[in-house]
C-alpha cells in the first residue's frame, strides 16, 4: 500500500513539473516563435502540446502561409555560386549546423518533395501535404565543396531512421537530398554509397555490431517554398528554448569538434 501511494506521489509530481516546465516554456516565448516546437521542447519534441495547453495569441503564425517561393532566393548561378538542398530533420537543427562552415553564404529553411503550392507550416507537419522539412545552402565551390557538405550532412543527423529524427515523427523529417546539378546527384549516390559502408562496420562499444542502412531519398529539386519568417534563423534567435538546448546545441557543438577546418572564422574560435 505504501509502496502504491509512494508511486502516485511521484507521478503527481512529475506531471506538476513537466505542467509548470510547460507554462514557463509558452509565458517566454518570444513573439512569433512556432509554439509547436517550442511548448514541447520540455520533451524535446515540436507536436502535441502537453496537458492540453493552449496556443497563445502569438502562435497564430503557426497557420499562415508563406508568401515567398523558390524563385524569390536569390539567382547565385551568375557569381559561380551553387545551391545544395538537404532535409534531415527539423529545419531548425540543419540550418544552424549548416551556418557555422566556411563558404557558406545563406542558408534557407523551407520546403520540398511535397505536392501541393506554397505549403503552410501546418500544412507540412499533418504530413497531407507531402513536403518535407529542408534547407537550401547557398555556398561558394571555391571555399568549400559539396562533398564537404554531404559529409556534414551525415554527421548532422541519422539517415537510418525513416520519416523520423529523435522523438520528431513524420514524412515531413525525412531524411533527403535534393540535388540541382547532375554532379550534385553523383556525388550524392557516391556519397550515400560510402556512409552505407561505415554504417555496415558500425559498432556499440566497439564490439556489438549495430550495422544500419540511410533511408535518404534522392531526387531532383523541382521547387523549394521558404518558410514562414521565423523560423528562419531560428537557433540564433533563441538558443535557450528548451527544445534547441536539448536537439541543436549538441549537433553544432559535434559538427565543430568534428569538422573543425570547414569552420568559417567566426566560429572556429568556439571549438
Amino acid at each position: 500500500l505504501h509502496k502504491m501511494a509512494l508511486g502516485r506521489l511521484i507521478t503527481l509530481a512529475s506531471t506538476l513539473t513537466l505542467l509548470s516546465h510547460s507554462a514557463l516554456v509558452l509565458s517566454s516565448s518570444p513573439s512569433g516563435v512556432s509554439t509547436q516546437r517550442f511548448a514541447n521542447s520540455i520533451v524535446t519534441r515540436r507536436r502535441d502540446l502537453p496537458g492540453g495547453l493552449r496556443l497563445p495569441r502569438w502562435a497564430g503564425t503557426v497557420r499562415r502561409k508563406s508568401s515567398i517561393s523558390s524563385e524569390a532566393l536569390p539567382d547565385i548561378s551568375g557569381g559561380g555560386g551553387e545551391r545544395a538542398v538537404f532535409g534531415g530533420g527539423c529545419f531548425w537543427c540543419i540550418e544552424a549546423v549548416f551556418q557555422q562552415l566556411k563558404g557558406v553564404k545563406a542558408v534557407t529553411s523551407g520546403y520540398a518533395g511535397g505536392g501541393s503550392s506554397n505549403p503552410s507550416y501546418e500544412e507540412v507537419c499533418s504530413g497531407k501535404s507531402g513536403h518535407a522539412e529542408v534547407v537550401a545552402i547557398d555556398f561558394n565551390p571555391r571555399e568549400i565543396d559539396y562533398k564537404d557538405l554531404l559529409d556534414v550532412f551525415w554527421a548532422a543527423h541519422d539517415a537510418t531512421t525513416k520519416n523520423r529524427q529523435g522523438a520528431d515523427v513524420g514524412t515531413q523529417y525525412r531524411s533527403s537530398i535534393f540535388y540541382t546539378t547532375e554532379r550534385q546527384r553523383k556525388l550524392a549516390l557516391q556519397s550515400m554509397a560510402s556512409e552505407n559502408e561505415r554504417l555496415s562496420g558500425r559498432k556499440l562499444l566497439g564490439c556489438i555490431p549495430v550495422p544500419g542502412q540511410v533511408t535518404t531519398e534522392l531526387e531532383p529539386l523541382e521547387r523549394f517554398w521558404t518558410a514562414e519568417k521565423y523560423h528562419q534563423n531560428y537557433f540564433r534567435k533563441a538558443p535557450y528554448v528548451p527544445y534547441c538546448a536539448v536537439n541543436i546545441a549538441p549537433k553544432v557543438a559535434k559538427i565543430k569538434g568534428t569538422f573543425p577546418k570547414l569552420l568559417a572564422s567566426a566560429f572556429d574560435e568556439d571549438v
